[in-house]
C-alpha cells in the first residue's frame, strides 16, 4: 500500500464530500490517472473511487487490458485527452465516457466504430468557452449546430459538455468561464436526451466549478501527487 497516496486520497476526498454536501451538489470525482501504474489505480479501487481519466488512447488502451486479464476490478474509465483519428479505436466501448468530442468528423468516426462493434458510446463535446487559441474545443456558440448534426448519429449519445481552462494561480478566475459553460448547458439542454452533464474544474479551481454546477470534475494531482513528465 503507497501510504502517500492512501493519505492523500483520503484527505482530499473527505473534502470534496464535505464541500458538496455544503453545495447540495453530487458532483462525481474523476481521479486524472495519467501516467500512474495500474497498481495505483486499483488502490484507489480499494479505498472506494471508480472511475478514472486517461489522456492518451494508448495508455487506456493498455491500462483497460492489464485491468481485464488480471484483476478485472470494475473500473469506469473517462477519455479526457486530445482525440487522435488513428488512437480512436482504443477509446471507443473502453472509455464509459469520452470528453473530448469536438468535431462531427470525430463523432462520425466514433459512431462507425460502434456501428462495427454493435455497442453504443457516451460523449461530452468539448467546448472552449474562453476562446483561449491554446485549447481545443469549439466554440459556444457552434454548440447547438454540433449537436443537430451529432443527433443523426444513432450509435452515440451527447451527454453534456466540458472544458478545459487555462491554469490560473487564482481559482476565481476560471469562475465567469464556467459560469458561462452552466450558461451554455441551459441554452442547449432542449436539444438533448437528459439534463447536461458539465465536466469541468480541476484540482486547484474545483470548488470553483461546483459552485457553478460541475457534475464531474477531474483531479489528479490532489490524490495522485505531481506526475512525471511525457517527453
Amino acid at each position: 500500500m503507497n501510504l502517500n497516496l492512501k493519505r492523500n486520497f483520503q484527505t482530499f476526498n473527505k473534502e470534496f464530500e464535505e464541500y458538496c454536501e455544503s453545495k447540495k451538489t453530487t458532483a462525481k470525482l474523476i481521479a486524472v490517472s495519467k501516467t500512474k501504474p495500474l497498481s495505483q489505480i486499483i488502490e484507489l479501487y480499494h479505498l472506494g473511487q471508480r472511475s478514472f481519466a486517461e489522456n492518451y488512447a494508448q495508455e487506456l488502451r493498455d491500462k483497460n487490458i492489464d485491468n481485464l486479464s488480471d484483476i478485472n476490478a470494475e473500473l469506469a474509465w473517462h477519455f479526457i485527452g486530445q482525440i487522435q483519428k488513428n488512437k480512436i479505436k482504443h477509446i471507443v466501448g473502453t472509455a464509459t465516457l469520452i470528453h473530448t468530442v469536438d468535431s462531427y468528423e470525430k463523432a462520425a468516426l466514433i459512431n462507425s466504430l460502434c456501428e462495427q462493434r454493435k455497442i453504443k458510446q457516451n460523449i461530452l463535446l468539448q467546448i472552449n468557452i474562453s476562446n483561449d487559441k491554446k485549447k481545443a474545443g469549439i466554440k459556444a456558440e457552434e454548440t447547438k449546430t454540433l449537436i443537430r448534426k451529432i443527433a443523426n448519429l444513432t450509435e452515440i449519445q451527447i451527454r453534456g459538455l466540458m472544458t478545459i481552462t487555462e491554469f490560473f494561480e487564482d481559482p476565481e478566475e476560471s469562475r465567469d468561464f464556467y459560469k458561462n459553460l452552466k450558461s451554455l448547458s441551459l441554452e442547449v439542454e432542449s436539444e438533448l436526451l437528459s439534463r447536461p452533464e458539465l465536466s469541468m474544474g480541476m484540482s486547484n479551481d474545483y470548488k470553483v466549478a461546483i459552485d457553478e454546477g460541475a457534475t464531474i470534475v477531474r483531479v489528479g494531482s490532489k490524490i495522485f501527487g505531481e506526475r512525471k513528465k511525457i517527453l
